[in-house]
Parts: C-alpha cells; structure tokens; sequence
C-alpha cells in the first residue's frame, strides 16, 4: 500500500477568516528553508480557535502567500483541564517534558522553583520553551496551545490555579483511584531529582495536595510526568468507551 504523503501543519495566531494569509518573513524562511515546502504544495494551517484549513503554497519574492481552502473539522472534543506543575530541571529535560506534555493534552504548563531546582531564574528560556510547544502543537496534529506559565514559586501555584483536585507524585503516596480521576480539572505536581525537601512537603499536604504514587521505583521527574498524564489519557479513553 503506497504512503499518504504527510501534510505539514503551521501554527498561525490570528483569525483564518481571508482567504489568502501573506507570510512574515520569519515564517516564510521556516516553511521554505527548515521545512523544504515547494510552491503549489498543500499544508495545513490552524489557530488557537478551533480552526484548522488546507492551503496551497505560493512564492512570491522569497515570501510564502497560503492560500485558503478547504477547513478541516475536527473529532476531538476535548474535557479534561490538566494542568501540570514541574520543579525545574535540566533543560534538555525541561524540553522534552514541555514537548510530551503538549501531546499528551496539557492545558496548563507551570515551572516553579523549589529547593532542589537546578536554576533559580529561567525567564531567558520562556522564548524558546514557546518555541517548542508550538513545534509540538504542530507536530502532534493538537488544535489548541498548550499555556506556558511564567516560573514560579511554591508557594505561588495556588494564588494562579485552584483545582479542586490537586495531586503531589510522591514515593510515599497512595495510589490513584479511579475516582481521583474523574474531576474535569486536575492539577498535578512534580517535583525535582531528589525530591522535595519536608518544609515544602508539609506545606502542601497543609494546602489540600493529596500525595499519590504511580510505582513502586522511584521514577526520574520526566518519567513521572509521561506516565502520569498516559495514566488519565487512558482513564479518558476507558471511560468515553464505557459511555
């Protein structure tokens, strides 16, 4: 059986409602000299609105012109707010744990600074971090944008989000009950290599964090992150088929 050829996506932020879109010149360079799209080739293009189009490539003086067709409806109808706090690490880490945790259906992104972070001022990397959860959005056929927060502290996180369910991965939790994965707004905190210090474990155990465990070895921070949102991934799934 032959191949579909793949159709790449493009990430624009405005409304798709002209028919033709003149590209920036940062955005023309990309689609013709990072992505190698030719004249005349179809691409799909997609806001944070709900809206995704097929459109034909045109080169005019080193600037792409898309032209709007056909506009993709989309199957996915997404439910579940998750938003998803990481102590800062590595950065190549910190990369990967942004990427997967746009295709793995992120609403909220939070880096915050506890006693074991690795850095204590990261604001240099949000461009870059922007950067690549767009990529990502792109990449994983995802119509929304993931939110990246600025970093914060501890003590912070719940002055910005105010899930009613907010879960600690901790060695020493309990484990996850399907019932703990029902609420429509989950928050999820993960801490550094090494783990929190108890100050910042009692604190918030005292503010309403429930500590839960997802196994028996000790996972690094991205291990915990994937495997977390795998876990309520498939729960969605589990449930809208049991529906």
């Amino acid at each position: 059986m032959k191949q579909q050829k793949k159709i790449h996506r493009i990430y624009l932020a405005t409304d798709l409602k002209s028919d033709v879109h003149r590209c920036s010149m940062d955005l023309s360079h990309r689609i013709l000299n990072v992505l190698r799209i030719k004249n005349n080739e179809t691409i799909s293009i997609f806001n944070n609105k709900g809206q995704e189009c097929l459109s034909r490539v045109s080169i005019e003086e080193k600037q792409v012109v898309l032209n709007l067709s056909k506009e993709i409806k989309s199957g996915i109808n997404k439910t579940k707010k998750i938003s998803l706090c990481v102590s800062i690490i590595n950065m190549k880490l910190m990369d990967l744990i942004i990427q997967k945790s746009v295709e793995l259906g992120v609403t909220n992104f939070i880096p915050i600074y506890t006693q074991r972070s690795q850095y204590k001022n990261v604001n240099k990397k949000l461009d870059h971090w922007e950067k690549t959860v767009i990529h990502a959005t792109e990449q994983c056929g995802r119509l929304d944008i993931m939110k990246l927060s600025h970093p914060v502290s501890l003590s912070e996180i719940d002055n910005i989000y105010h899930s009613s369910s907010k879960y600690l991965l901790h060695q020493n939790g309990d484990k996850f009950k399907y019932d703990d994965l029902k609420s429509n707004d989950i928050t999820l905190l993960v801490g550094p290599e090494g783990g929190l210090d108890d100050l910042e474990i009692d604190y918030l155990e005292t503010n309403g964090w429930k500590m839960k465990t997802i196994n028996v070895n000790i996972l690094r921070t991205e291990t915990a992150c994937i495997s977390v949102l795998t876990l309520l991934n498939n729960y969605d799934i589990f449930s809208r088929r049991s529906l």
